[in-house]
């Protein structure tokens, strides 16, 4: 790992630490009050399911897991959650256990590069705000390919990606290092969605800009970013 890359995952542990321990999911006024309005309103391509199988990469806590988790509890559901940090998938543990849904959750700590998509295994992939903190962008490529192998027929694949991001002290405004792995441009990432899902139906497809605070070691940073959501369906 190189010295940026160790920096930028050190930095982005020690501040993603800080939010897990003191805020409370779905009790709190900070991102993590709900899950995001996207995976609420796809859920209902699932209601007639019997089966589902669903991935979140880069879980954190259970923002968007557990809400899908307790919407098909009385279902044959199992999701797949994945985290770099510990506490993220002890904590999503934890609040799987309190809401009554802890047989439906798999937490597994470990970095979305190292995890295996079986093909054709998942009716749901999801990647909130985690594909960006992969490796390398020849990293986030493969495994844009590796999403679109993993689904079955009608899978559904739900992603928001950041793009074009900016950070500076929020005191001093002073410029910071961004703090993601994979800076890209929108209209790059736009592409790379387009061309690895051409075969699919797009059913959501947005950018917007967002700007907001995120503690650092030893400041915060005000954070502005382009955030591109979509959500495509694989089709025979």
């Amino acid at each position: 790992m190189d010295e940026r890359l160790a920096r930028i995952r050190e930095n982005e542990r020690k501040s993603h630490t800080e939010i897990f321990l003191g805020e409370k999911l779905y009790d709190t006024d900070s991102w993590l009050k709900k899950p995001i309005r996207t995976v609420k309103e796809i859920v209902s391509v699932f209601d007639e399911y019997n089966d589902l199988h669903v991935l979140d990469l880069g879980c954190g806590i259970g923002r968007n897991s557990i809400f899908i988790a307790e919407k098909f509890r009385d279902k044959k559901c199992i999701i797949d959650c994945v985290d770099l940090l510990e506490i993220a998938v002890d904590k999503l543990s934890q609040n799987a256990k309190d809401r009554g849904v802890d047989s439906i959750i798999n937490g597994v700590v470990g970095s979305i590069e190292e995890y295996r998509i079986r093909k054709d295994s998942y009716d749901l992939i999801m990647a909130v705000s985690a594909l960006e903190h992969v490796e390398t962008s020849d990293v986030f490529c493969r495994k844009l390919t590796e999403i679109k192998d993993g689904l079955r027929q009608n899978g559904v694949v739900c992603l928001v990606i950041n793009s074009d991001v900016s950070e500076y002290n929020a005191k001093t405004k002073e410029q910071a290092e961004a703090q993601f792995e994979v800076n890209l441009p929108t209209a790059v990432i736009q592409s790379f969605l387009a061309e690895v899902f051409d075969d699919f139906c797009v059913l959501k497809k947005s950018v917007t800009r967002q700007e907001y605070d995120i503690p650092r070691e030893g400041f915060i940073s005000h954070l502005d970013t382009s955030v591109i959501t979509f959500v495509a369906q694989k089709k025979v």
